[in-house]
């Protein structure tokens, strides 16, 4: 053996040694915290807390850095298991809601060119907006689909996404995947919901789909509890309102609440 070779491998052995030091140093101990978050959590993964999974977030909640209401799939039972934890009070229950799909397009709503890309919504909506003639209407290639880790949402036959409001936990990712921002959180008691995004008014608006809201104001005038509003050209529905009493729906000449 030849003395650069044992000049290397005495480096070697010295560098290994100074790593192995600096990572006994440099360690950050364990917050015992962590462990009994991470516990509690639903274990779902899904980064509706905006951490990387229900164990960063139990890291960021033991590193007092993140807010202890994040967690939505787990719901308020997760929260105040979160503040006992953590030693604090419990945020208010939040009314429950789930992501409900704002356009009622699809098949109904025309097309501006026929696009053969990438069959996803984010790479058509790179394409001139999207090939939809409305702008605010869904692409329907179902990015939501298989955004939702849950199973909540399916395409269906009409070329709109189906969510399961009994599967759906509220997350927010798919309304993240959304290009055309047309997935909302709705109140779970929201008995009626104008089911369009699109802001033309009348004639603008039914030109590109035949199920656009076309602001003409009729359910506005039918509901007996003035629980309907216009409002930048789309019927708005106060759900605290709202008796489910279907005037509006038999008015309605576009058929887009639902």
């Amino acid at each position: 053996m030849t003395a650069g070779f044992w000049a290397l491998v005495g480096l070697g052995a010295g560098l290994g040694a100074l790593l192995a030091y600096a990572a006994l140093w440099l360690a950050v101990p364990d917050n015992p915290l962590t462990g009994r978050l991470l516990e509690i959590l639903p274990g779902y993964n899904c980064g509706a807390c905006g951490s990387p999974g229900c164990s960063g977030y139990a890291e960021n909640l033991a590193a007092g850095t993140a807010a202890l209401d994040l967690c939505r799939p787990g719901g308020q039972a997760v929260r105040q298991k979160i503040a006992e934890i953590l030693g604090q009070i419990a945020p208010a229950a939040e009314e429950k809601h789930a992501a409900v799909i704002f356009c009622r397009g699809g098949v109904r709503a025309l097309d501006a060119y026929a696009y053969s890309g990438r069959e996803t919504c984010a790479a058509a909506a790179l394409v001139q907006g999207g090939h939809k003639k409305c702008r605010w209407a869904c692409l329907g290639f179902g990015d939501c689909v298989r955004a939702c880790a849950f199973g909540a949402i399916t395409l269906g036959e009409e070329g709109l996404p189906v969510i399961d409001a009994d599967k759906c936990l509220d997350c927010g990712v798919c309304l993240k995947t959304c290009p055309r921002a047309v997935i909302r959180r709705a109140p779970r008691r929201a008995l009626r919901l104008a089911a369009c995004s699109n802001h033309d008014a009348g004639k603008a608006a039914r030109s590109v789909c035949s199920a656009a809201c076309i602001a003409c104001g009729l359910c506005v005038k039918a509901c007996p509890y003035q629980a309907i509003a216009l409002q930048e050209n789309l019927a708005v529905v106060d759900p605290k309102k709202c008796t489910n009493c279907g005037v509006c729906v038999e008015k309605c000449p576009t058929k887009v609440l639902v």
